[in-house]
């Protein structure tokens, strides 16, 4: 029989976190996330959509009592390990509010657009939904007129 401590432990191992990564991530205190993983504390129902939000693997193989590895199948969203592996890289996930920095960076680069085309390029269609910078292709005549009028400025 697997835990779901022992999941726990090995996703954390695999992805190179830690246990305070896990606290804030499930937003609990650094002793309860090492309760956790000892099978000490018990992980509610809140914890278990929290862990399936943060290393998108699907709730039913966190309650799979048979393995202990996931699969491709149990992946919520395929490809969000190399994007969290890519969030680590960076450190954002050591802020102490990772939200809160991203949104302060996407409205950073959205009241400077023009400087952003300039030195990064149009970005491509999903960065610029996500950037809230629609490209200036889609935004029809006016818009491409206007976009190019304040990359002058």
């Amino acid at each position: 029989m697997v835990t779901i401590a022992e999941k726990i432990n090995a996703v954390l191992a695999q992805r190179g976190m830690l246990k305070r990564d896990l606290a804030r991530a499930l937003d609990i205190a650094p002793q309860t996330a090492t309760d956790i993983c000892k099978g000490r504390s018990a992980v509610t129902l809140k914890h278990l959509r929290r862990l399936v939000e943060v290393f998108g693997l699907r709730a039913d193989w966190w309650l799979d009592e048979e393995r202990l590895e996931p699969n491709a199948v149990d992946d919520v969203a395929p490809g969000r390990e190399r994007k969290v592996e890519g969030l680590l890289t960076l450190g954002i996930l050591r802020a102490e509010e990772p939200a809160r920095l991203v949104r302060r960076l996407l409205e950073l680069a959205q009241d400077h657009r023009a400087e952003y085309v300039r030195r990064f390029g149009e970005p491509p269609a999903d960065e610029g939904d996500l950037l809230g910078m629609p490209r200036l292709a889609d935004r029809g005549s006016v818009g491409r007129i206007g976009g190019a009028m304040s990359a002058e400025n």
